[in-house]
């Protein structure tokens, strides 16, 4: 799986500590994208609340499998992100109280708790 080594606006969005309006635009789905989900590390101290109910993901892709439907409120605890080949910022996160982990897509959540990350919070691979 090829990873987008750009900074988007919704990365540098996020990054900073903002929130996004609008949800991003969501790709078609690619009979190239691979849902094979990429190396991860807990290279972040942030936390995030979902905006919206949302699927946990098995890879950084809306095409790609679901791993659990998680509501609205729910805190995630966020380990690192990448941009997918879309330019869509996404993070590998567990579920609040649970041993859950998937992809979720920045547009889904708030970001919280920005400071104390490794790698700028980036997953193995990404720009430091």
């Amino acid at each position: 799986m090829h990873i987008r080594r750009t900074l988007s606006a919704a990365a540098a969005a996020v990054l900073l500590g903002l929130t996004l309006a609008s949800p991003a635009s969501a790709a078609p789905a690619s009979s190239q994208t691979s849902c094979s989900s990429q190396t991860v590390a807990n290279n972040s101290e942030s936390s995030a609340t979902m905006k919206i109910g949302a699927n946990l993901k098995k890879a950084p892709y809306s095409e790609c499998g679901n791993v659990q439907y998680v509501n609205a409120g729910t805190t995630l605890y966020i380990w690192c992100w990448v941009n997918n080949d879309y330019d869509n910022f996404w993070f590998w996160a567990r579920i609040a109280g649970t041993s859950t982990y998937g992809w979720m897509s920045v547009s889904n959540v708030t970001v919280h708790d920005m400071g104390g990350s490794t790698n700028y919070g980036w997953c193995p691979g990404e720009p430091t």
